[in-house]
């Protein structure tokens, strides 16, 4: 008798998982293939790379005045005094401290706007995919790059990318005030 009611219980609880993951439909999508190929994203990383572009340009520039200078430096090096030639040595090492520290905050400032700016996008983004699931009552939505392997007609990633490129026409990253 304690066996059975064991295995009605068990029956009973097997029937109703299975219902309750049956109803889940599993998809994936390449976000990587979006990022590369959506219209607002190739305006987002092209942007991005011109504003990197422009401050490697800057700091290439200041290194290059600094190169000059030590160069000057070098070049008086036996016409000015040793005390002189140190103290100059030691003025360019101060503008060398501070230019690396310019340069070392401007990458770090890049970075961060990088990952402001993408955080950014796949806020926006994530309502059209949030609405592509729920029209396709898709329950769960895996990253192609984390599957093995599965039929194609899993993959929704075209979906997804034209209703970005329908819906969102232009990206425009933020200026910094």
């Amino acid at each position: 008798m304690f066996l059975i009611r064991i295995f009605i219980i068990f029956f009973i609880l097997s029937f109703f998982s299975t219902n309750s993951f049956a109803e889940n439909k599993i998809a994936y999508i390449n976000i990587d293939y979006i990022i590369n190929e959506s219209i607002p994203s190739k305006s987002l990383l092209s942007q991005l790379k011109s504003i990197e572009q422009k401050k490697i340009k800057k700091i290439n520039e200041d290194e290059n005045k600094l190169k000059n200078e030590e160069n000057k430096i070098l070049t008086t090096k036996n016409i000015i005094s040793k005390d002189e030639f140190n103290k100059r040595i030691s003025e360019l090492q101060k503008k060398i401290d501070i230019f690396n520290k310019k340069k070392k905050d401007n990458i770090q400032a890049l970075k961060q706007k990088r990952n402001e700016e993408i955080l950014r996008f796949f806020n926006l983004i994530n309502p059209i995919i949030e609405n592509v699931m729920e029209k396709n009552s898709i329950g769960i939505l895996i990253e192609k790059k984390n599957i093995f392997i599965a039929k194609s007609n899993y993959d929704i990633t075209k979906n997804v990318l034209e209703k970005i490129n329908n819906q969102i026409k232009e990206f425009k990253i933020l200026d910094d005030k």
